[in-house]
């Protein structure tokens, strides 16, 4: 037999068929009054005139019946799916976690679910990611994927769907972003580093058409030329991909290049400088009593390897709570003028870096 217990909430399925969802009428008969009063109690109306105690009766009704709202319902009603779309290149990329934990967290406050898109730092999979979510009528998206020269954030414009890069900008800052200060970031490394006696200096770079890989690179340049040095071509290694394996190619490279090996390889981010210490320990130079290494992200454990990785590290957690504030600004206010927003990073200092003597 199937039917209503008003006692405990349910509604008794008939065998092998799950319990029908709890409507406002249920709620309505339930509590005495018309479907009207409830709708406008659960959804806040201050239209019309409910007085305490009925009001009261129905939200305890809904309780006891197991009421939830029909997200369904309300996002036709409303023309808001409370959902929010983020696009990264790699999850399994530790800069990512701390980040979509920020994100989620904002969102979360604000009653806005995520998904997000893995794509593999593959252009075409990214462009089908976005389109897929502006299919399912997400209220936004947070681009973790962004180029200088991105037609994700063209084809967003063209959409209408608002957008807020994070991590990275485009070149004339089309839509608004919440970024590392990467190149203060990276001059202070460099004074740590000349400061700490190293001259002869190469570098593992990225793809000069992401803003980050742009903005490290040239903050290094300037602050080695602030010491009157500079980065020799054959000193120089730009990798396509900053991972690991990527790092170990790229200074196994560079070593190869010259007889004597660099005081110290500045790589890009992280992996990559993990990548170019495996690859030091391949060729029989220890680290630091031989070879320098540094990072930039400061991602989990760089702190617990051998040797301890001095790099750079990057606020992720605020860095995502914040994109997720200029999203929901945008949602707002979506005719504002983009923003560029950059977080200060801090100097991790720590033994990878040797002193040398001068």
């Amino acid at each position: 037999m199937t039917g209503s217990d008003e006692r405990n909430g349910t509604v008794a399925p008939a065998p092998g068929r799950k319990a029908r969802r709890v409507k406002i009428a249920d709620i309505a008969s339930a509590a005495g009054v018309h479907p009207s009063t409830v709708s406008r109690v659960l959804r806040a109306d201050p239209r019309g005139r409910i007085s305490e105690s009925v009001a009261e009766r129905v939200r305890e009704m809904a309780k006891t019946l197991g009421y939830r709202p029909d997200a369904v319902a309300a996002s036709l009603r409303t023309g808001s799916t409370q959902t929010i779309g983020v696009i990264v290149h790699d999850i399994e990329d530790p800069v990512y976690p701390p980040i979509l934990r920020g994100i989620e967290q904002r969102l979360l406050e604000r009653g806005f679910m995520t998904v997000v898109g893995n794509t593999g730092y593959d252009p075409h999979a990214e462009a089908e990611m976005f389109e897929q979510m502006a299919n399912r009528m997400v209220d936004g998206v947070i681009l973790g994927t962004t180029r200088l020269q991105d037609p994700v954030v063209q084809r967003a414009q063209e959409l209408g769907v608002p957008l807020v890069s994070v991590l990275r900008s485009t070149e004339h800052l089309e839509c608004s972003a919440v970024v590392n200060d990467c190149a203060s970031g990276m001059r202070e490394l460099v004074d740590a580093v000349v400061a700490h006696g190293h001259r002869d200096i190469a570098v593992i770079a990225a793809p000069q058409d992401l803003s980050t890989a742009r903005d490290r690179l040239s903050g290094l340049r300037a602050g080695l030329a602030a010491h009157g040095l500079e980065v020799p071509e054959e000193r120089l290694f730009t990798v396509e991909r900053m991972d690991v394996e990527a790092g170990r190619r790229a200074a196994s490279t560079l070593l190869e290049r010259r007889p004597d090996p660099p005081q110290v390889i500045m790589a890009v981010n992280d992996l990559v400088a993990i990548g170019a210490i495996q690859a030091c320990r391949a060729r029989g130079l220890r680290v630091p009593d031989d070879i320098s290494i540094t990072g930039y992200n400061d991602i989990p454990l760089v702190d617990m390897i051998d040797p301890p990785l001095t790099t750079v590290a990057m606020n992720l957690s605020e860095i995502g709570m914040r994109s997720a504030d200029c999203l929901l600004d945008r949602l707002s206010a979506p005719e504002a003028e983009p923003q560029l927003t950059r977080v200060r990073p801090e100097l991790r200092l720590r033994e990878s870096l040797a002193t040398i003597g001068r």
